[in-house]
């Protein structure tokens, strides 16, 4: 954590919690975890990661100007700099956003782009909010935010990333068990060493390292890894790679993707979504996700949509299902053994 940015409707604070110490950051914790207010965020999910890290908890009441964006018209992945310029017509600079928020002092520069990231923020809430209650949204961007706090409290474990690698359904036992290993040992080495997970080696590389055996550093190089790379995590890949084989088959496997069939018939779910997202003016992949959509399918096939839609106990159950329940499509398009 290199600088804490909080505007109130009065006053902007750049919160230097480097001196403060542990316990001094722990404050920073209570306040912003305050059942008592709520905070606004723009695209709060990159920053839970250190809400969990430094304070174990999330905001329990947080407004998402990126959720909310989505929902009244604009680009659901606008950046704050963009959003602003489309909805306020209010200009940010961009020239600091990557500069090193550690160093010390920090520059002019910094602390001006700091300052600025954060004061339009409630100016900005508070159109985003007229235009929901306008389109009777309020409560589906709450529900939306809750969904974001949700997805964050059951994040899955290290030990069972492997199973959202589908690709992977394929692999014997002994090659799930080898990615599972990969996966925990790359989450744990970049939390150690706080750089991102794609420095150490992307999903592809592990996938394949793992299908084709790797046993060897040229192996690593054949799969796609840099001369750096290789060089710091090398080793350290090839060991657990060794130690995966090793240890029993994971359980559960990795699912098996959806058949040529069921393929088909998500083409055709997938047209009924872009035709209720035109209605609803909403982006199709907002209203249901490539994810859900696919649960959402195999929940119906298996008759379990009452226990196992992804789409139940929020807006999309009668804004969606009840809309895709009505549609009809053929149940085997062609055999599903392909």
């Amino acid at each position: 954590l290199g600088l804490v940015q909080i505007a109130t409707r009065d006053q902007i604070f750049l919160i230097d919690p480097i001196p403060l110490g542990e316990q001094g950051v722990a404050i920073i914790g209570e306040i912003l975890l305050s059942s008592e207010r709520q905070i606004v965020m723009h695209s709060a999910g990159e920053d839970f990661d250190i809400f969990y890290r430094l304070w174990q908890g999330l905001p329990p009441h947080f407004f998402d100007t990126q959720i909310a964006a989505g929902f009244v018209g604009y680009d659901r992945q606008s950046g704050l700099q963009r959003l602003l310029k489309d909805a306020m017509d209010i200009e940010l600079a961009k020239d600091a956003t990557r500069s090193d928020w550690l160093q010390r002092p920090l520059s002019e520069k910094q602390l001006q782009y700091a300052a600025a990231d954060v004061a339009y923020l409630l100016p900005l809430a508070d159109r985003l909010q007229t235009q929901l209650e306008q389109q009777e949204r309020t409560d589906w961007v709450s529900q939306e935010c809750q969904l974001l706090i949700d997805k964050y409290v059951n994040k899955p474990t290290d030990d069972r990333l492997y199973l959202n690698y589908s690709s992977g359904w394929r692999f014997s036992g002994a090659k799930q068990a080898a990615l599972q290993q990969l996966l925990i040992w790359r989450e744990q080495t970049a939390r150690e060493k706080n750089i991102p997970k794609t420095f150490i080696a992307k999903d592809a590389n592990l996938l394949q390292i793992v299908d084709k055996g790797v046993n060897h550093k040229k192996g690593l190089a054949d799969v796609g890894l840099s001369h750096s790379q290789i060089r710091r995590f090398g080793d350290g890949l090839l060991a657990q790679v060794q130690q995966g084989l090793a240890n029993p088959a994971p359980e559960p496997a990795i699912a098996r993707p959806l058949t040529k069939g069921q393929q088909k018939r998500y083409k055709q779910l997938k047209q009924w979504v872009l035709k209720r997202a035109e209605a609803l003016a909403l982006p199709a992949d907002l209203l249901a996700s490539k994810a859900q959509l696919c649960d959402y399918l195999v929940a119906r096939e298996n008759g379990q949509l009452e226990k196992d839609s992804p789409f139940l106990h929020n807006w999309r159950e009668q804004e969606l299902q009840s809309f895709l329940d009505q549609q009809v499509y053929p149940t085997q398009l062609e055999p599903d053994a392909g």
